[in-house]
């Protein structure tokens, strides 16, 4: 399927009108989505960004998982890094408010890059322990650099393949609270971190995979995933999708929010996805 069929497939999904009657998807919409708020940590991580942006260096890049679809080479430019890999703004503020919505203490980050997101995902908190996983030494040590920078002792970035450093780094952990998988956009290496990660999830744990229509494989992933025995509830928001573990859910919910969230709680949209 094209990426342009991916999206139709989202998006006629989401047209379908409904009132929201569920409190979680209700707090999920005001809170987490929000995007008015802004905390003082934006503005010292978005410098960072727009540094990388205008960036003339370059660094040695080793490529892991699905690769990217717009570069190549075993040396990468700083820049190209910047506009092609981090998670963009909108994206990074969702996953500093789904840190402080559900109050996650124990957060996984796999794919660092060059630390912006991760940075995001620790400055909720300082009693906030952010562990990210990077599989290339470079990114993995400008991620390192901004986390003094930003003065987020909370960060910890662990250097390695996925397959190598994901098992011990959860027998570290214990508890998972909240897991941001964008790493390896592929069908069978976000089957396989889920299944580790599960263990080790409790009920208000959260799992968070980046880019879910990227490839046909990452929305088979993700059309699994929502399936699974453990998922009570699911939020797709095109650029992302989120699993929920909440069992005091009645019955297994799946909603496609429409990519304007505003128009969401203004006139009361969302749609379920059928299985």
């Amino acid at each position: 399927m094209s990426a342009i069929g991916r999206y139709l497939s989202y998006y006629s999904k989401a047209v379908n009108a409904y009132q929201v009657h569920s409190p979680a998807i209700y707090n999920f919409i005001t809170k987490v989505l929000d995007q008015e708020k802004a905390y003082y940590k934006y503005e010292e991580i978005e410098h960072l960004r727009k540094l990388y942006l205008k960036s003339e260096d370059s660094i040695p890049f080793i490529e892991l998982g699905a690769g990217s679809k717009k570069l190549s080479g075993n040396t990468r430019r700083i820049a190209q890094i910047a506009k092609t890999s981090l998670s963009p703004v909108k994206t990074c503020r969702i996953l500093f408010n789904a840190v402080k919505c559900y109050n996650c203490k124990n957060v996984l980050e796999l794919g660092s890059s060059l630390g912006i997101s991760t940075a995001y995902l620790a400055a909720v908190n300082n009693d906030t322990k952010v562990i990210s996983l990077e599989g290339n030494p470079a990114s993995a040590d400008i991620a390192r650099h901004n986390a003094k920078q930003l003065e987020l002792p909370n960060i910890e970035i662990v250097t390695g393949i996925f397959e190598e450093t994901l098992t011990p780094t959860l027998g570290r952990m214990k508890q998972v609270d909240l897991a941001y998988l964008d790493g390896n956009h592929s069908y069978d290496a976000t089957i396989e971190y889920f299944d580790k990660i599960l263990p080790y999830l409790n009920e208000n744990s959260v799992i968070v995979l980046d880019d879910i229509y990227w490839s046909d494989g990452m929305l088979n992933a993700w059309k699994q995933l929502i399936q699974h025995t453990a998922v009570t509830y699911s939020v797709d928001i095109y650029s992302s999708g989120f699993l929920f573990f909440n069992k005091s859910m009645k019955s297994k919910q799946h909603f496609a929010l429409i990519e304007n969230w505003k128009k969401i709680w203004q006139v009361g949209l969302f749609s379920k996805i059928k299985k």
